[in-house]
């Protein structure tokens, strides 16, 4: 890669162009750098493709005096202990300072604003339940149900009902309008497993009737007395 040919100088001198830090002889030599190396141009380049959605969203804020103050100390004690720290040392800290300051910039805007990664925790299947309320002709007898279809378990709720020696007998009626038998059930509330054969019929809207009939020939093909309870199947 173009970036290899380049001495670690020659790097940080791209990356302080980019940022637009060079001043006089410096800026002329990276310019001219630029026009006569092309691994150098290419690293310029580089790093102002990297940068300039970086710098994009970071709005300007100048430092307090108290943080420049302290930055002027320090360098202060730094020169006393190393004469030779010249303007380009310091030129490079500013540098590196901004980038640096650039880069985690950009990074925190990242995770702010890139969306939470999917949890790996497990999470159980969204069950969903059906529940009908069954109501007389009169309004006056009503019976609660539930049906749990993962199961397959219909829940009854108790109601009064007078059959003169009948049991009531429980039908669903989907789409296609024929009754098809669940079997009799006790008026005081009931559990009965559905057959799987007749789950596929216990589907959003259709329709549950109780008539009473003779239990000793249940199930029958087909309700022989008008319905005392009718109600909607609804999925939620």
């Amino acid at each position: 890669m173009p970036d290899l040919l380049l001495s670690p100088e020659h790097e940080s001198l791209a990356a302080e162009l980019a940022l637009g830090v060079l001043e006089g002889a410096d800026r002329a030599e990276a310019l001219r750098l630029t026009l006569s190396d092309p691994a150098f141009a290419v690293e310029v380049e580089a790093w102002r493709r990297r940068l300039s959605p970086l710098l994009g969203t970071v709005a300007a804020m100048p430092p307090s005096p108290r943080v420049w103050n302290a930055v002027e100390a320090r360098i202060g004690e730094e020169k006393a202990l190393r004469p030779s720290a010249g303007p380009r040392s310091l030129r490079l800290w500013r540098g590196g300072a901004l980038v640096s300051g650039a880069i985690a910039a950009g990074l925190a805007l990242v995770l702010v604003t890139r969306p939470p990664a999917p949890s790996v925790v497990a999470v159980p299947p969204t069950t969903s339940v059906a529940v009908s309320q069954l109501s007389g002709a009169d309004g006056g007898i009503t019976m609660a149900v539930a049906y749990d279809p993962q199961k397959g378990v219909l829940r009854l709720g108790g109601a009064t009902l007078l059959g003169s020696g009948k049991s009531p007998e429980l039908w669903i009626i989907p789409e296609d309008g024929v009754p098809r038998s669940l079997g009799i059930v006790r008026a005081d509330g009931d559990e009965l497993t559905v057959d799987a054969g007749m789950r596929r019929f216990m589907s959003d809207g259709a329709t549950l009737a109780i008539t009473m009939e003779d239990a000793a020939s249940a199930p029958h093909k087909a309700p022989s007395a008008t319905p005392v309870l009718v109600g909607k199947f609804s999925i939620i």
